[in-house]
């Protein structure tokens, strides 16, 4: 079966992702899954059997008609901040938000409502003008915060990241890294979060406050460099089985 992995050009530049996309088409061979490694800026008119989606454009269910791991509806909901509030803020516990422009409290929390990976997340502590493109949150516990990594809308795996002297604890920016079991109130707000929005592969990132976990993103495209540095555990393969296992049962 032919399956599109479909990029944005600029992140198959980065190195940490050209080897997932190798790690992912060595795997998928495994199952007899051709995968083939598209840009979202050079589409194919034909359609696949199959589509991974790493682009964050969920346009693509609108041109092609077939599978696509994460569905339309989770890469539009997860890639957009400001949309992840709205559509969680009255199911799961969430760090009050709103438009930039319309901000009038300091410190505050300014994000780009599109970014992905800590990247253009800053903490303001004076009045400055943004664009819609930008959200303002409320301080959560600085520098720490938790990943849930799942598949097949289980919990597969926990993550804690924590930064001394940032307030941002993202792995990637030099953040610590550390297993973290969840307690059965925290795999309950996970649920909370995954009967709402059903994901097959992905990353929920939480905050805390006061101890209580805290909904603050969907990492849609999530990577695997966390889990593969601490434990023995190969989401990839795991990944690739359930999707041939879901393309077997269609």
């Amino acid at each position: 079966m032919l399956g599109y992995l479909i990029y944005d050009q600029k992140d198959i530049d980065r190195s940490t992702n050209r080897n997932f996309i190798n790690w992912l088409i060595e795997e998928a061979s495994e199952y007899n899954l051709e995968l083939k490694l598209i840009t979202q800026e050079d589409l194919p008119e034909e359609t696949p059997d199959f589509i991974i989606n790493r682009s964050r454009f969920y346009e693509l269910s609108n041109k092609y008609n077939c599978k696509h791991f994460n569905d339309a509806e989770v890469t539009r909901i997860a890639n957009d901040k400001w949309l992840t509030y709205q559509f969680f803020k009255d199911e799961v516990p969430m760090m009050k938000t709103w438009l930039a422009n319309e901000n009038k409290i300091y410190p505050i929390i300014i994000k780009n409502r599109f970014g992905h990976g800590g990247d253009d997340v800053h903490l303001v502590t004076k009045d400055e003008q943004y664009s819609d493109e930008y959200i303002a949150q409320e301080l959560a516990t600085p520098g720490k915060d938790l990943r849930v990594y799942v598949l097949n809308n289980q919990i597969y795996a926990s993550v804690l990241r924590t930064c001394e002297n940032n307030f941002k604890s993202n792995y990637s920016l030099g953040g610590k890294a550390e297993l973290y079991d969840l307690s059965e109130k925290e795999k309950e707000v996970v649920y909370s979060v995954l009967n709402k929005l059903p994901i097959f592969y992905g990353g929920i990132d939480f905050l805390f406050k006061d101890d209580l976990l805290i909904l603050n993103e969907i990492e849609d495209p999530v990577g695997a460099k966390m889990l593969y540095n601490l434990t023995d555990k190969n989401i990839v393969q795991d990944y690739i089985k359930m999707i041939a296992k879901e393309l077997k049962s269609a």
